[in-house]
């Protein structure tokens, strides 16, 4: 009953989580830290909170069939409090039904919300009865709209997504989106790889060389974490910055104009033990992290930070590599983080993209000649990648060429951008999609 209290507590109060600053996951943790949760009522609170924004327009389109009143005239902790019920009810394999309705009707008299009891108790009687059906139809659909239902893809994105792939493609990535994520560790290079592999019961990927685990984790409950004996990282991830160490000609200055929570740094650090990096991060609170970060991994020595706006700031010296890992609208790591999905819409996509043409514009201007510049994105929408990168090649045609093919990634779940970059496709539970285009300043 806890975790049904604490889920709905965050999907239902604290205001809008479209809108919030903080990501419900981080509002969880709090909260079982504040109120000293169980660990079983911790899993159940974010099992709920997982379902219900993975797919939320699913569970909406399910639960209104049976809902005579107008859902958003609704309060919203009752509109969650549906939402959780129903999409608990049809994907909830270890739980009981009659205790996960009772814990959503007693949070609703808890919280005043009496006069709605009956009509959720009624519309979660019949998603019970007959919301499983329901849910097949619209997995068997061959309207493109509820596939991306289906898949938790925003219905609003649908015409982004067909700019970028094919039906059959995007069938394919609706699929790929369909897996539930799992977590894979890179291991620090002082580290045996093989023990921890035993000691964590993974498997080491032939792709990356990172260790996969067959569910998601939380890094600081795991021994030798804190030790920087790895990091948990996707797969992803791992090998887009891995592509530094490729390129990068041991001379020079890393810019990171976007350094985030530092994880990246970390790796590229780690496996250039003669660089140094410069990080740039607009967020204090990210900056703070990517501190933490390094300092945990023992490369803090070898980086410089500087807090601010990277369309503003100058680095110590040119920087002979510039890593951009843009904002976008993370399309690629929706499966993983479902949230970041609801927070987009056209106007907030247009925003980004006009803002990833003015990093990757100042990136190549801060770029030394002959030097690299690495354009990132967790997105898989041509709008955020090969046209950002048309445009900036098109400005500086003569000075800029993209030679992404001297990557050599053609296997899966590699695949060429049109007809720029290159893709990482979200085959797997550890891979998420991302987007990387390589270009050198002549």
């Amino acid at each position: 009953m806890r975790g049904i209290e604490a889920a709905l507590k965050i999907l239902g109060t604290n205001g809008d989580f479209q809108k919030s600053e903080k990501f419900a996951t981080e509002r969880l943790r709090k909260l079982a830290s504040d109120e000293k949760m169980k660990s079983q009522d911790i899993s159940l609170a974010s099992s709920l909170i997982y379902i219900v924004m993975r797919r939320r327009e699913l569970w909406l389109k399910i639960a209104t069939e049976f809902l005579k009143n107008d859902f958003n005239e609704l309060p919203k902790f009752v509109q969650e409090s549906i939402l959780a019920g129903t999409g608990g009810l049809l994907e909830l394999r270890r739980f009981s039904t009659g205790v996960l309705v009772n814990g959503i009707v007693e949070n609703l008299r808890a919280k005043k919300l009496v006069k709605y009891v009956s009509l959720v108790n009624a519309v979660l009687r019949n998603v019970n009865e007959s919301g499983a059906h329901k849910l097949d139809l619209i997995k068997t659909s061959s309207k493109t709209d509820e596939r991306a239902m289906y898949a938790g893809i925003p219905v609003w994105s649908i015409p982004a997504w067909l700019r970028t792939w094919n039906k059959q493609e995007l069938n394919q990535i609706f699929e790929f989106m369909l897996q539930s994520p799992e977590s894979s560790l890179r291991v620090s290079p002082s580290e045996n790889i093989e023990e921890l592999a035993n000691k964590f019961g993974g498997e080491i990927s032939k792709l990356s060389g990172a260790i996969h685990i067959k569910e998601t984790v939380n890094p600081i409950e795991l021994e030798g974490f804190q030790d920087g004996k790895f990091t948990v990282q996707s797969e992803s991830s791992i090998l887009t910055a891995s592509i530094v160490r490729r390129f990068y000609d041991k001379n020079g200055l890393i810019l990171d104009m976007c350094s985030g929570r530092g994880v990246k740094a970390g790796q590229i650090l780690q496996e250039n033990p003669d660089a140094n990096l410069e990080c740039w991060e607009l967020s204090e609170k990210r900056q703070k992290s990517a501190l933490n970060e390094l300092t945990r991994l023992k490369v803090i020595n070898r980086a410089n930070f500087k807090t601010g706006n990277a369309l503003e700031l100058e680095p110590e010296q040119k920087p002979s590599f510039v890593i951009l890992d843009s904002p976008c609208s993370c399309s690629g790591t929706w499966n993983r983080k479902p949230e970041s999905k609801w927070r987009l819409s056209w106007e907030n996509l247009d925003k980004l993209i006009f803002t990833q043409k003015k990093l990757l514009d100042r990136a190549v201007n801060l770029c030394a000649k002959g030097g690299y510049v690495l354009y990132i994105t967790c997105s898989l929408l041509k709008q955020e990648n090969e046209n950002v990168i048309a445009e900036i090649l098109s400005k500086y045609q003569d000075s800029c060429v993209e030679v992404s093919s001297l990557l050599k990634w053609q296997q899966k779940p590699f695949r060429k951008g049109k007809p720029w970059g290159i893709y990482i496709m979200p085959e797997t539970a550890w891979l998420d999609g991302f987007y990387s285009c390589l270009i050198l300043k002549k």
